[in-house]
């Protein structure tokens, strides 16, 4: 039955003699394993549109989403960590395939003639193959892509008369965004692959006119009888071989996909990740690192970005460093465009009795150019590293490569953190605008960096325990001498900030380091002995309650017992602490009832100066009166959102610390009926307008998380994730 429908096949479609032309084509010489590299660079290009179309399935060719569905592809689609991970080793296997066909080649004189106008489609192929990596390395729209392209369009732009023009075309517009990535990607998936396919199918034509190059095949035409002695079909020994290479091939980089190179997904509290068994665990390796690195959304205001290409463009990117400033055009087109036209000219030397001179000069040159190749890498990997590669052994010692080696590590460390996060914030989505959206309004990256510039001037950030960053904020000088002139704001609102506070309001941490010009009764500056204004200590009154507080213990009649008193501050302490959480779930009535009974005790005398809500339950209604004095902040909900709030927008209002305030108001001047809030801010005379500084509501709810270890994202004073 199968020999009839065969038959039927082969009558109609010739499939026969089809099959015999790709399976018993002769052999000069016979099968070899050096044969096998054209094979596996077909099979891998096969496996690239393969899994290209795959992707073209999910992704948005668009900078706005384009970042955002790559992030799909790698971690919701399923198995899509493992298409986009063959996809993206694939063209790296392509390269180092196409190095050694063409080492294969030259050494086998397979490049002399008649055989030069194969040799040149594969330098046309070679240059389809970097242009396609190049192309592709832009589309998923992350730091590494953004940034390397924008290098490279730079280059382009270098070259004679046509640069600024070719750079005009690539980039699609004044600046890089969605027609930049339109044009790459319809270059990437339609035009050069279509190019690629066409060289492909002349490569192979042509190869199967002139055969492998054997001895016993001297003239390259397998046609002649003579040609023919010693001959083997591809069919079977070739084919296996051939087989068994692309196998090897395709195992690597399965290995590699398997391996890993993402980054991995925090699994939210009490949620189990899927046993090895379960069909998720694959499907969704991707939430585990499987698969190839997908960087931060691309965002053209991070101009301090480690941009550097793959690490088979590596060799150029060291080159332009030897030609700075007016050199320049020698680095990028004068020795790259030399190289090629070198390569395109080497079969030119084996004509007649110069081809064992072309063969040998053929086999120099390429391998030479290798060799220089990987040390220009090595130098690359090198100058990147500030404890050199190779185990030490290649290292540049200089003071200068050294600590341009640390700050790039650094910011590597930073690129790989950012990106880290930016994976796991997309879980929940990402704004329409685009993925880097979600890195500006995260307060766990752009909130330190806003506290920073916004804060840091004044206020240090210490790090406590279970915080994710590695380093305290502390604002110093290029001396490194500390300049800060508040309080310290690692712990605020925390039962041991409370605390400290308490025991020692003038230490560092607190208002230590708070200093003011001393003034007369009618407000104006006291002078010193040489006429400068006369600095002192500022917000001094809780300094003066605590010395009250260590003189009732040591008073001669009735003394306050120091024990009992200190378990009451802590008590406040907690209970302070505890008014950060919103007032419906304050639920721990035993402490509630502590700290208010040690709050209003008469010789803690902390009601004298502070107001504060306090639980009153009569007939069953529980109701929140405000209790206390008025010379000091109210803490109703101290250390909450709405508490810091309060005291960025209006450090001076009487719920906040009045005229004793020092602090400059944050406040965002634009908006519909700011400019009424502006002018009630302007009339408090404890708000002078000098004192007022800009600040949108955005970045005032960034800092606010951040000092809150509140990491979900703010998009318009909102969060995005529940």
């Amino acid at each position: 039955m199968i020999k009839g429908i065969f038959d039927w096949l082969d009558h109609r479609t010739g499939v026969r003699k089809m099959m015999s032309v790709m399976f018993l084509e002769g052999i000069p010489g016979g099968a070899k394993w050096r044969y096998v590299w054209g094979s596996c660079l077909a099979f891998v290009f096969s496996i690239q549109l393969i899994t290209g179309l795959l992707l073209m399935t999910a992704y948005s060719p668009s900078s706005s989403q384009a970042w955002s569905s790559v992030h799909f592809i790698q971690y919701k689609m399923d198995f899509g960590w493992l298409i986009r991970g063959l996809h993206h080793f694939g063209s790296q296997t392509m390269m180092v395939l196409l190095a050694l066909h063409m080492l294969q080649v030259v050494i086998a004189g397979a490049h002399l003639p008649p055989r030069e106008v194969n040799w040149w489609l594969g330098i046309g192929l070679l240059s389809l193959t970097m242009g396609l990596s190049l192309t592709g390395y832009l589309l998923p729209w992350d730091q590494k892509g953004y940034w390397a392209t924008r290098v490279a369009t730079n280059i382009a732009s270098n070259i004679p008369i046509l640069g600024d023009d070719i750079k005009q075309l690539a980039v699609g517009g004044p600046d890089y965004g969605n027609h930049t990535l339109t044009r790459f990607y319809a270059l990437h998936v339609g035009i050069l692959p279509l190019g690629m396919i066409v060289l492909i199918v002349l490569h192979l034509v042509i190869f199967r006119r002139h055969g492998v190059t054997s001895a016993v095949n001297p003239d390259g035409l397998v046609t002649k009888p003579e040609n023919e002695r010693g001959a083997e079909h591809f069919w079977p020994r070739q084919a296996f071989y051939d087989m068994l290479a692309c196998m090897v091939v395709f195992a690597i980089m399965l290995g590699l996909v398997c391996y890993g190179f993402g980054h991995a997904i925090e699994q939210p509290e009490g949620v189990e990740a899927p046993g090895v068994l379960e069909y998720n665990h694959w499907a969704k390796a991707g939430e585990r690192g499987k698969g190839a690195d997908l960087d931060a959304p691309a965002d053209r205001d991070t101009p301090d970005y480690p941009a550097r290409p793959e690490w088979y463009f590596l060799f150029l990117f060291q080159l332009l460093k030897y030609f700075p400033g007016d050199q320049i055009l020698v680095g990028t087109v004068f020795i790259p465009g030399g190289v090629m036209l070198l390569l395109a000219l080497l079969p030119l030397f084996g004509y007649g009795p110069l081809r064992t001179f072309g063969h040998f000069l053929g086999m120099l040159v390429v391998m030479t150019l290798f060799i220089l190749v990987g040390i220009l890498t090595l130098f690359a990997l090198r100058d990147d590293s500030p404890d050199g590669i190779l185990w030490g052994l290649l290292k540049n010692n200089e003071e200068k490569a050294v600590e341009y080696a640390e700050r790039h590590q650094k910011s590597v460390k930073e690129a790989d953190v950012l990106a880290k996060r930016a994976a796991n914030i997309a879980m929940a989505g990402t704004p329409v605008e685009g993925g880097h959206m979600a890195m500006r309004t995260d307060p766990k990256t752009a909130g330190r960096k806003l506290f920073e510039t916004r804060c840091g001037s004044c206020h240090s950030f210490s790090k406590q325990t279970g915080d994710f960053f590695e380093e305290s904020w502390i604002p110093k000088d290029k001396d490194g001498k500390v300049i800060a002139t508040a309080s310290d704001l690692g712990d605020f609102g925390r039962a041991t900030w409370v605390r400290s506070l308490l025991k020692n309001p003038l230490d560092d941490k607190h208002f230590g380091r708070i200093k003011t010009v001393e003034r007369d009764d009618k407000g104006n500056a006291v002078k010193d002995k040489n006429g400068k204004d006369n600095i002192i200590q500022g917000l001094t009154r809780m300094s003066g309650w605590r010395k009250g507080i260590d003189k009732a213990r040591i008073r001669a009649k009735d003394p306050v017992n120091a024990d009992e008193q200190e378990r009451e501050f802590d008590d406040v302490a907690e209970w302070l602490a505890y008014q950060s959480k919103p007032r419906d779930q304050r639920k721990d009535e035993a402490l509630i009832k502590r700290g208010e009974d040690a709050f209003f005790k008469e010789t803690n005398k902390c009601f004298d100066c502070h107001s504060v809500e306090k639980r009153v339950v009569d007939k069953g209604k529980v109701t929140w009166p405000v209790e206390g004095g008025e010379l000091g902040p109210n803490l109703t909900n101290y250390g909450s959102a709405d508490w810091i709030r309060g005291m960025i927008m209006n450090p001076g209002h009487e719920s906040r610390y009045g005229e004793q305030n020092l602090m400059p108001a944050f406040r965002n001047t634009d908006g519909p009926g700011n400019e009424l809030l502006l002018r009630d801010f302007r009339e408090n005379k404890n708000n002078a307008p000098g004192k007022m500084i800009e600040m949108s509501d955005i970045e005032r709810e960034m800092i606010i998380r951040w000092m809150l270890r509140d990491y979900r994202a703010v998009f318009g004073g909102a969060p995005i994730a529940k």
